[in-house]
This record gives C-alpha cells, sequence and structure tokens, in this order.
C-alpha cells in the first residue's frame, strides 16, 4: 500500500522514507499531524493519498496511537492502515466520518485499540516462533477491524480532530 521496502532488522522505517511516499499533496497536511503526535501524543485518524510506485495511487485510511514516556517522547507509535482506494467516490471518501478524539472510545475504536495491544504484547511478550504462529491471526483481526472501522459511523462532538 505504501510502497516502503522492508528493512532487514524488521523494524519500521523513518519518518522521512514514509513522507516520501505521501502523494505530493497531502505531504503538508500529514507531515503536520505526524509533528503533532509526536510532541503530544494521542490518537489519530487520517487518510491520505500514496504513490507506492510511480503513476500509481492509493487512497488509506490510517488510525492508531502515538504513546508518550515519562519524559515526554514518543516511546511507541502502533495503528492499522487500511486501503480504501475501492471503497470511496472516485478514490474519496466522506472526510466527516473520519474523525479523532482522546476522550474515551466506544464500540469499533475500543475493539481497534484492544486488538493492537494484543498484537504488540505478543509480538514483546512471546518467543519467536509463537508470535510468528499467531501473526496470520493477528493480521487477519486488523484487518478485519479496519474494514468495520471503514464502515463506523463518524464520531459526533468531538473535542480534537486530526
Amino acid at each position: 500500500m505504501l510502497g516502503l521496502p522492508r528493512t532487514k532488522s524488521g523494524s519500521g522505517t523513518t519518518f522521512g522514507a514514509f513522507l516520501d511516499r505521501i502523494h505530493p499533496e497531502d505531504q503538508r497536511r500529514i507531515a503536520s499531524i505526524l509533528d503533532d503526535l509526536r510532541r503530544q501524543g494521542g490518537l489519530y485518524i487520517a487518510q491520505y493519498r500514496t504513490v507506492p510506485a510511480p503513476g500509481e495511487v492509493r487512497w488509506i485510511l490510517a488510525r492508531g496511537r502515538f504513546i508518550l514516556d515519562a519524559q515526554g517522547g514518543v516511546s511507541e507509535a502502533h495503528g492499522i492502515v487500511i486501503d480504501v482506494t475501492e471503497r470511496g467516490r472516485d478514490g474519496f471518501l466522506d472526510e466527516s466520518a473520519f474523525c479523532a478524539t482522546d476522550v474515551a472510545a466506544g464500540g469499533i475504536d475500543r475493539v481497534a485499540e484492544m486488538a493492537l495491544a494484543l498484537y504488540n504484547a505478543a509480538e514483546d511478550g512471546l518467543p519467536r516462533p509463537g508470535f510468528e504462529r499467531l501473526k496470520p491471526l493477528l493480521d487477519v483481526l486488523l484487518h478485519e477491524i479496519g474494514r468495520q472501522l471503514v464502515l463506523a459511523p463518524a464520531v459526533p462532538d468531538l473535542d480534537r480532530v486530526h
């Protein structure tokens, strides 16, 4: 979806490499959201276009959380990335349906938070062979949660929107 090469270590990529794959018209907005999240932490939901290969444009819906450590720096960031190119009218989804807040979430948002925590706990707490056996199931779970997030109704009266 993003056109990012896998790293040798299996860890994530840099924010710079990620931003290079964002559509030029969306880069400033996404960079601003990332800057805010890296300073303040919090929940995010963002819709943007990527250019994974020359001439190819994909619409993405991303949802996750940046978590701050005791010193106020980001200790981790995790989330779900969904390709929604086929769901939108000309690739564009109704933006009012995608918003984020730091207030207590319920429904599919709560399920997504718990599934991401489960994934991270399995990755960090299990021996590699055990995690590798569970990973396909966790990936399917996160994929289905992502599909349900796309279909979820807008959250009314939010205090903070990205």
